[in-house]
């Protein structure tokens, strides 16, 4: 017996792999400002970028996150 993909299975299945992409995304950009935070040699602007990326990428991770959920 084959199974059969239907294209809203193919969309699951993507949409779940983006969504394990932007977590994974998430928790580098999270790490990477925490690490940014413990070095007081770095500048006050190149931290707000990185504390910007981790919510941006928090952000579309949420959103995926709530399309998983209905998919």
């Amino acid at each position: 017996m084959t199974a059969t993909h239907t294209g809203s299975d193919r969309f699951a299945s993507w949409l779940e792999s983006e969504y394990c992409a932007s977590v994974a995304a998430t928790l580098l950009a999270r790490t990477e400002y925490f690490e940014l935070l413990e070095d007081a040699m770095i500048s006050p602007a190149r931290l707000a970028r990185a504390l910007s990326s981790w919510r941006e990428h928090a952000s579309q991770t949420e959103v995926l996150g709530g399309l998983v959920g209905t998919a």
